[in-house]
């Protein structure tokens, strides 16, 4: 067994980590928080919007939000595909707030149905992500 993952996070963006030994990857997978430490048995799952974080070998943990996407865990390797993504430095606390009263009074003003609701509950949901790992900086 490895003392390390080899930890690869990409978006259609940008491509964040490539190939960075880590102690440690923890994410919000669709059945809960998931922790991934080296010796992991192979997985493939779906990522629900959560905080995400990592510790690597040659540096400090870091932390972050991401919206949804998949990961798959393979011999010591994991690799995370996600729809999008931000480090804790990088968001915008007003803009999340912002979006997080929007979301709450569209939910609170409207009736529509439940495609609708579903949007606006998981703006909801992403905004107070994207707060909570602000403030882990």
């Amino acid at each position: 067994m490895s003392d390390a993952i080899i930890l690869s996070i990409i978006t259609p963006e940008r491509c964040l980590l490539k190939e960075v030994q880590a102690r440690i990857v923890t994410l919000n997978g669709s059945e809960g928080q998931i922790q991934i430490l080296p010796g992991h048995a192979p997985m493939i799952g779906t990522l629900e919007a959560g905080l995400f974080s990592y510790e690597a070998i040659s540096g400090d943990p870091a932390t972050g939000v991401i919206s949804s996407g998949f990961f798959e865990v393979r011999d010591d390797v994991v690799t995370v595909m996600a729809e999008t993504l931000e480090l804790s430095g990088e968001i915008d606390v007003s803009r999340a707030k912002a979006a997080q009263e929007r979301a709450e009074k569209t939910l609170r003003d409207s009736a529509f149905d439940e495609a609708v609701f579903r949007k606006f509950q998981l703006k909801l949901q992403r905004s107070l992500v994207r707060q909570q790992a602000a403030s882990k900086k």
